[in-house]
Parts: structure tokens; sequence; C-alpha cells
């Protein structure tokens, strides 16, 4: 499951990379898929193996993680804002501000910090 925590780390600097460049959308994109992973790589760490869903939603649920729920909630709307990027940033002419791309790249920071200080 190692392979699956380094390619969440690899998405998560691309996210900040794209960041710094001022490519949000990018930014967005690479925060989605780098959570999507560190959440897998939790489930997959706990259970064995991991979901083959993209629905961040499903995945929080999953964790079957107190703290991790707690920051889903918390944060439901950027969450939402994530998923959407799945598609939404292959498929359609969206454009991500800087303030919502700085938001979801807080939010992968945050689930990674509970994520890996996890027994």
């Amino acid at each position: 499951m190692d392979f699956i925590r380094k390619n969440a780390i690899k998405f998560l600097e691309k996210a900040e990379e794209s960041y710094r460049r001022n490519e949000y959308n990018f930014a967005v994109f690479f925060a989605e898929q780098s959570l999507q992973l560190f959440l897998k790589y939790h489930i997959g760490k706990k259970y064995g193996e991991f979901p083959k869903t993209h629905s961040l939603k499903t995945l929080f649920e999953l964790t079957e993680s107190k703290s991790l729920r707690s920051i889903y909630h918390e944060n439901v709307d950027t969450v939402r804002e994530l998923e959407l990027s799945y598609v939404a940033s292959r498929y359609m002419d969206v454009e991500y501000s800087q303030k919502a791309a700085w938001k979801c790249i807080e939010l992968v920071k945050k689930v990674r910090e509970v994520i890996e200080s996890a027994p």
C-alpha cells in the first residue's frame, strides 16, 4: 500500500507546484487526486484493500475515522468542489480561484496529517 501513499504525496506536490504557478485548475485537480489516494491508502492499510470508487464522500465514510469524518463535515463544501473537479477539470471550461485552490490543498494537508499520525 505504500505506493499509494507515495503517489498521494506526489500529487500533493504537483498541486502545490501548480498553485505557485497560478495554475489553479491543475492545483485543484491534483489536490483531488492526492486526497483520493490518501483516503484509499488509509482504508487499504486498515482492511488490506481499498475500494474502486472515486467518491470522496464514500471514501471518508469508509475510513471509519472520527477525525477524518470530522474533517469531512467541517469542509463539506470544499470536498464537494474537489469531487466536482474530478470531472470538471477534464471536460468543462471551469476556473478555480486562488482561494479555492488554497482551501483544497490545505484540506489535503489536514487529511494527510491525520492519516500519517494514525497507528
